[in-house]
């Protein structure tokens, strides 16, 4: 009796072994499974826009950004901005370079097929000459616009974007428009 006690121990110990191992190969098929439509999820690209030169100034901006698509028509995401100014006077007086930065959050939803609408948050470093020089002060931009998507035959594609800000107490300070172009991939 003792004879078939140890095989039935041993046949139910190899019978639990082989059940642990196929459960856990099926976990770790749906890990892959989730982690593949995560990653198929995930959107990121760069914007350059407000180019400018006159009036003695020359500036633009370059911003990388990235996120998640909540669905086919609905992403969120990350920005982080630079700005760069050039500043240039004539005779004596000194020029300036100037480098501002940000980091923000954004809310992109598709209105009407290649159309969408936006919404951003940037929490913004922007330099403004006073009586004391210059100093670099924090700024909140609330920016409400929204812009077209050019398809491509890739996951790359062309954005065009012009965003309002919105907020009062940097709008009269600064610019209000915002216009970029980015180049995103799988947004």
């Amino acid at each position: 009796m003792t004879k078939y006690y140890n095989i039935t121990l041993k046949s139910l110990f190899i019978f639990a072994l082989l059940i642990t191992i196929n459960v856990s190969n099926a976990q770790s098929s749906k890990k892959e499974e989730t982690s593949k439509e995560f990653k198929e999820k995930l959107w990121y690209g760069i914007n350059i826009g407000n180019i400018s030169i006159g009036s003695g100034v020359f500036s633009t901006g370059l911003s990388l950004m990235g996120g998640y698509k909540i669905t086919n028509s609905i992403r969120t995401g990350l920005i982080l901005h630079g700005n760069y100014a050039y500043y240039w006077t004539r005779g004596s007086a000194p020029n300036y370079r100037i480098f501002d930065f940000g980091f923000g959050g954004l809310l992109n939803a598709n209105i009407y097929r290649s159309y969408f609408a936006q919404l951003e948050v940037d929490r913004m470093y922007l330099t403004t000459f006073g009586t004391n020089g210059k100093s670099q002060n924090p700024y909140l931009m609330t920016y409400i616009g929204g812009g077209y998507k050019y398809f491509s035959s890739s996951k790359w594609s062309t954005i065009l974007t012009l965003l309002y800000n919105v907020n009062p107490d940097s709008n009269q300070i600064f610019f209000p428009l915002d216009y970029r172009m980015a180049f995103v991939y799988n947004f």
